[in-house]
């Protein structure tokens, strides 16, 4: 009887554990996605406002915040999207150089967590990009807000999540997004 309970409470506590994890990675995807959505809304209101990225990027690090992932961010990026589904350009997602031709604005997880919480001297260029950013393609004055052309405005947030039980592996990165429209 004894060697039956220890065989199955293994085989449970390995399922315990593997489900806990897969929770716990579903709920930091969940505060990407709310955090992707929160900027992209910020940013489409505020459109072509020389504040916008600083308004887009203080929205999204209260979202991640508030959900304790706020530290787990690797990388995000505002990007000049052609429909509302459209694909975040791939040499934004993984560039480390400054000087790319996709219109795209790039922070590494360092320079989003390194944010001021209020706009000061320095923070953001003369066309409204957050000066610490790692490229600055597509400033908030470069954009379109006009009713019938408005832009599409993307916001994509990757996160790594480090399992707890290690079962599947150490870490899994979550990549999310969200596009919306400029409003004038």
């Amino acid at each position: 009887m004894l060697v039956e309970l220890a065989l199955v409470s293994v085989l449970l506590l390995t399922i315990a554990a593997g489900t806990y994890d897969y929770g716990m990675a579903w709920r930091a995807g969940l505060a990407g996605t709310e955090a992707a959505r929160t900027g992209a809304r910020v940013g489409s209101a505020q459109a072509d406002a020389v504040g916008a990225d600083f308004a887009l990027l203080s929205g999204t690090r209260s979202a991640l915040a508030s959900s304790g992932q706020l530290s787990n961010v690797t990388r995000v990026v505002i990007y000049q999207s052609s429909t509302t589904t459209g694909e975040v350009p791939a040499n934004c997602k993984t560039t480390t150089s400054s000087s790319i031709s996709e219109k795209c604005n790039i922070l590494t997880g360092a320079q989003f967590r390194a944010m001021p919480t209020a706009v000061g001297t320095g923070t953001l260029d003369s066309k409204g990009c957050i000066a610490a950013s790692q490229t600055r393609n597509w400033c908030p004055t470069d954009r379109n807000g006009v009713q019938l052309t408005a832009d599409y405005l993307g916001v994509w947030v990757q996160l790594n999540y480090s399992y707890q039980f290690r079962l599947v592996g150490t870490t899994r990165s979550i990549e999310r997004d969200a596009v919306m429209r400029l409003e004038p």
